[in-house]
């Protein structure tokens, strides 16, 4: 019975052992899962500021994308009415070298005009009494 009560000891010894160290690994698990519980919370503090910091990025950009349309939009309509100047400048423009060709050419007739009045001037003077010869 000495034996019985020996063995009986020793098991309960052993189950003890094992009862400790399941304590003693349950402490662990238990520091281990506040330890990864902190670390979710870092985590997740973490990604609520990215997440904000991500949308007032996301608004910057849609601001500068709407200022971008605004400057496109505006190059866009003072392109055209430079494009509008530019026409009516060339239009001006032919006009007056249209102008200046005519001008040009009745210049150029008057002068053979005026030239052949001044011959025929010359030729009556020279008709004329007391005229030199």
């Amino acid at each position: 019975m000495l034996e019985d009560l020996d063995a009986l000891s020793r098991r309960i010894q052993t189950v003890v052992q094992f009862a400790q160290g399941l304590q003693a690994e349950r402490r662990a698990l238990q520091a281990r899962i506040q330890q990864l519980e902190k670390e979710c919370q870092a985590l997740q503090s973490q990604q609520a500021h990215e997440h904000d910091e991500f949308a007032r990025m996301s608004e910057r950009v849609a601001r500068h994308d709407q200022e971008l349309q605004a400057v496109r939009d505006e190059t866009a309509q003072a392109h055209g009415a430079l494009e509008s100047q530019v026409r009516d400048y060339q239009a001006r423009s032919d006009t007056l070298q249209q102008r200046l060709d005519t001008t040009l050419t009745d210049y150029d007739r008057l002068r053979v005009v005026a030239g052949d009045a001044q011959q025929q001037i010359e030729l009556i003077l020279e008709r004329l009494p007391g005229a030199e010869a």
